[in-house]
């Protein structure tokens, strides 16, 4: 257990591995009431981490200790309040449980990444994808990396979007854009199986630009035939 918990320790600190640095973001996050921490993912600018909170599970949020501070979390935390606010119980979002300028934890969100999904799945998924990003885009909150596909997970029930490190407040946001330009325009064989007309697509795309409310549902009735 002893060496279980020094490990911990050290991820906690990534990339510095400072185990007593460590130990000092784990008692915080203690005392705030998170447990049962195990490592799920580092990247540029942060660290992941599952938990339980009240007995649920939650991810949580750290920055690298190699990165100035920046209150990173709580930037993050300002879209995901947003959103919730916004789109209540339609919100693709994680909601957010604890914000601090030391760590965020969310709701943690269970599923599978978009392009398995839609080998399993089928349409749906698609069409799921399209209102997920559309939320966003009605929102103002522009995403940034929905070019990533990992960033869309799917839970069984809808398209669900995370990480919002990148996020910025836009007035024409464009995530369904982007995914479309990223994950269906450049598929020639995803294209013919829903039966669309690329140039039709595009023009409503051009369209969208100016009139996301008014568009958005004849793009989806493109896909959903």
């Amino acid at each position: 257990m002893e060496f279980q918990n020094s490990q911990l320790y050290k991820l906690l600190d990534y990339p510095r591995g400072n185990p007593e640095e460590g130990k000092k973001r784990f008692n915080l996050l203690n005392s705030y009431g998170v447990r049962n921490l195990s490592f799920v993912a580092k990247g540029y600018r942060g660290i992941v981490l599952k938990g339980e909170l009240y007995g649920k599970p939650v991810a949580v949020k750290l920055p690298r200790s190699d990165v100035p501070k920046q209150n990173l979390p709580e930037k993050e935390c300002a879209f995901l309040k947003h959103l919730d606010k916004c789109l209540k119980e339609k919100n693709p979002a994680p909601s957010p449980l604890l914000c601090t300028s030391d760590f965020l934890v969310v709701e943690w969100i269970e599923g599978i990444p978009l392009s398995k999904a839609y080998r399993v799945f089928g349409k749906p998924v698609i069409l799921f994808a399209l209102e997920s990003c559309y939320l966003l885009d009605s929102c103002g909150v522009e995403h940034s990396e929905i070019k990533g596909e990992k960033h869309l997970i799917y839970d069984g029930k809808r398209v669900r979007i995370i990480d919002f490190e990148s996020a910025k407040f836009k007035d024409k946001p464009r995530n369904l854009l982007q995914f479309i330009g990223y994950h269906i325009l450049r598929r020639k064989e995803l294209l013919e199986e829903f039966g669309v007309d690329k140039g039709e697509l595009l023009s409503l795309i051009d369209r969208y630009k100016e009139n996301p409310a008014g568009v958005f549902p004849k793009i989806v009735a493109l896909f959903d035939k």
